[in-house]
């Protein structure tokens, strides 16, 4: 039998690349920006908007090293766009996809309102489902020109602190367009990366790979290249059937649940991390609304204080998430000690300190004890520490790093024995 498998697979991930990828805006239309430079630290979005702005171009150099920018984007909707999905796409300059140590930004309503939080991986806001054409765009974005300060790894480097970081504008704006997002396209471009790395991870021996492969090939023989709009769907039905079909009769079914693990502080400026998380928080909100089913756990009382007393509209938002059952307030301790310096009596002080205040300020119960780096303190927790009803969720990153492993579900903890939750599989 002729052996095709490298050539279908090269096959796979180029229409992925270069045309999947690429349909799934079909149209578009620059939006108009004005710029601010905000003089030194960042400031209330109420300041920012009564700011005087100044014409700016897409291509345009801005931000200097730990320096923030204001730009207001103004644009209309085609009419001819009338019952599509459009969205706003902004990119201000983003250099690889992590989704931190660099550009990014909050973007606002006209009246200071936090709208969704914009980054490599999440560059879009949506405007409608189905618009009416015509509708006239008004936002404003916060960017922050923050630098990649692991670029050289971790040689020293001037740009880590914003009194020796070069004057120089390091982000040059690249995109600022209203597009029309389709719908099948995206889903089929999910569909079709999702398999692919599930092919990718499975031995050569196994059947399910090879069944994968065959659909992924029999979908991409229905899609035609110069009609992907009107043949995406059909092109996803081929993949109906390998989707929907368990790994084996016996395989578990895993749930997942959202996380985003910010470090309160670690390479950048404290003030960095609370405009974070307020970022952050407003993406979760956005994918809430948007997925009835999607749900999301956060830990660190400090990050809720910083949320409650910063973005209290993003604060109100969370109370209502939590309500519905799509957010869970996990952690039970105000920061997120990895545990390398602390000792015992840090961190029960860590641990009452956030078991008073995350009950109190969200609403909910006890919530589950989560610590990351845990297995480098154990044996610095007393065995009495406020936490010893919680369940505690160690950091597999620890294990990756120091080499050790966890065979059964249980640790000692300064002589006591705790339930642990710990996957076996490796992280990278």
């Amino acid at each position: 039998m002729h052996q095709n498998q490298k050539l279908v697979e090269d096959r796979i991930r180029r229409i992925l690349d270069e045309r999947l990828v690429p349909a799934v805006y079909s149209a578009k239309v620059p939006v108009t920006l004005q710029a601010w430079q905000v003089p030194d630290e960042p400031v209330p979005p109420k300041e920012a908007l009564d700011a005087i702005y100044r014409p700016f171009n897409v291509g345009q150099m801005w931000g200097r090293a730990w320096s923030t920018w204001w730009f207001e984007i103004t644009g209309q909707i085609p009419s001819e766009w009338a019952g599509r999905t459009v969205e706003l796409i902004v990119d201000p300059g983003f250099q690889g996809d992590w989704p931190g140590n660099q550009a990014e930004g909050l973007l606002y309503t006209p009246d200071g309102t936090p709208l969704k939080g914009i980054h490599p991986r999440n560059d879009y806001y949506r405007i409608g489902d189905a618009v009416a054409g015509g509708e006239r765009v008004h936002l404003f974005l916060e960017a922050a020109a923050n630098p990649d300060i692991l670029k050289n790894d971790f040689i020293p480097t001037p740009y880590g602190d914003k009194a020796t970081a070069p004057r120089d504008p390091i982000y040059r704006f690249s995109r600022a367009d209203l597009a029309v997002f389709e719908p099948e396209i995206w889903g089929l471009r999910f569909d079709v990366e999702v398999l692919f790395q599930l092919l990718l991870q499975l031995p050569a021996s196994e059947p399910r790979r090879h069944e994968i492969l065959r659909a992924l090939e029999h979908c991409l023989d229905v899609l035609a290249l110069d009609d992907i709009i009107g043949t995406a769907a059909k092109a996803r039905a081929e993949l109906t059937d390998v989707l929907n079909r368990p790994a084996n009769a016996s395989a578990h079914r895993l749930s997942a649940i959202g996380h985003a693990h910010i470090d309160s502080a670690w390479l950048w400026p404290i003030r960095e991390t609370r405009r974070k998380v307020g970022r952050t928080w407003s993406n979760v909100l956005a994918l809430a609304e948007q997925y009835p089913d999607f749900k999301f756990a956060a830990s660190s009382a400090q990050q809720y204080a910083w949320v409650k007393e910063q973005h209290p509209k993003v604060w109100e938002g969370v109370k209502r998430a939590i309500a519905r059952g799509q957010w869970f307030v996990v952690g039970s301790q105000w920061v997120e000690a990895d545990g390398n310096l602390p000792g015992g009596e840090a961190m029960v002080r860590q641990i009452t300190q956030g078991l008073r205040v995350l009950p109190r300020r969200t609403g909910c119960g006890h919530p589950r004890h989560l610590a990351p780096r845990f297995i480098r303190l154990q044996r610095r927790v007393p065995p009495d520490r406020p936490a010893g009803r919680s369940r505690v969720v160690p950091d597999p990153e620890d294990l990756m790093e120091s080499d050790q492993h966890l065979p059964a579900p249980h640790v000692l903890v300064g002589g006591t024995r705790r339930i642990t939750d710990l996957h076996s599989f490796p992280t990278r």
